[in-house]
Parts: structure tokens; sequence; C-alpha cells
């Protein structure tokens, strides 16, 4: 198995990229796999349409296949704690076998100016969209919240 991952020096949209290690370290965003441009956003458009039971994590593949280069996107919400205090981030990316892996992962925001935080749980929507570019599109999608599989899907 073949596994590449180059990190972004700056935000995680960010586009510029650095030669990395197959394992990104906390926090950072992978920009480009094995050919393949992703862009991650704290955020999503529109509705998701699946439910998790009782509001757990929940993610969905949205299929842009027509497009010069052909797409997926990959919309979720990771339930997890206040939205101000912690922060959404694509811990990692690969592309190997056949099968588009994610892997996303709440953080401390650094960005939150919140002397003390509740332990309430907040959803934490994000989209990862990864256009293929010089690589095949892959024929399974799979999206893990920290360790937990959310979404192991045929494209």
């Amino acid at each position: 198995m073949r596994r590449r991952a180059l990190l972004a020096s700056a935000a995680a949209v960010s586009t510029a990229s650095l030669a990395g290690c197959p394992t990104p370290p906390w926090g950072d965003d992978p920009t480009e796999i094995d050919g393949a441009e992703v862009t991650f956003r704290r955020e999503y458009d529109g509705e998701l349409d699946v439910t998790g039971s009782g509001g757990n994590d929940v993610a969905e593949v949205r299929r842009r296949l027509d497009r010069d280069p052909p797409r997926l996107v990959v919309a979720g919400s990771l339930l997890d704690g206040p939205r101000r205090c912690e922060r959404v981030a694509l811990f990692e990316a690969a592309l190997d076998d056949g099968t588009l892996r994610l892997r996303i992962r709440s953080e401390n925001d650094p960005d939150s100016d919140v002397d003390r935080c509740s332990d309430v749980a907040e959803p934490h929507p994000y989209s990862v969209a990864v256009a293929f570019a010089d690589a095949p599109v892959p024929v399974r999608v799979e999206v893990r919240h920290g360790d937990e599989a959310v979404l192991e899907e045929r494209v």
C-alpha cells in the first residue's frame, strides 16, 4: 500500500503544500494526496441527507463525477465539545487500494476567546472536497471520526 500526504503550512483551506509525513501531526490538514487535491472546510452547504441515531456523528458522500476534474464531497457533522472551545480538523487523508480514507477529529480551537468551556456536546459541521485531477476516482470512501467509522460506501 502506498500512502503519501502533503501538509499545508497555512490554514485548513490553503492550497500550498510541503513534503510531509505519512501521518500528519495533530491539527495539520492535508491538501493533496497522490494526485488528488483536498479542500477542507469547517462548514457544509445545505442539509445532510442522513441521520444518526440520537444525534450521533454522521457523514455522506456527494458525487460530482461529471465535473472537470471529477470530485467527491464528503459532508458531515462530528458531535463533540462546545463549538467555541473545540473545532473539527481533517487529521488524516489517504488514497490507496482504490479507497479514499479520511479521518476527522476535534481539537482545541486556538481562536476561542472563552476562558472556561462547558462540557455540553455540540455538532461540528465540515466538508471535504476531493478533486481527482491526476488520480483515478476511488471505488470506495471510508470516513472515520476519531477512531469510529461513520461511513463506508461505494462510489
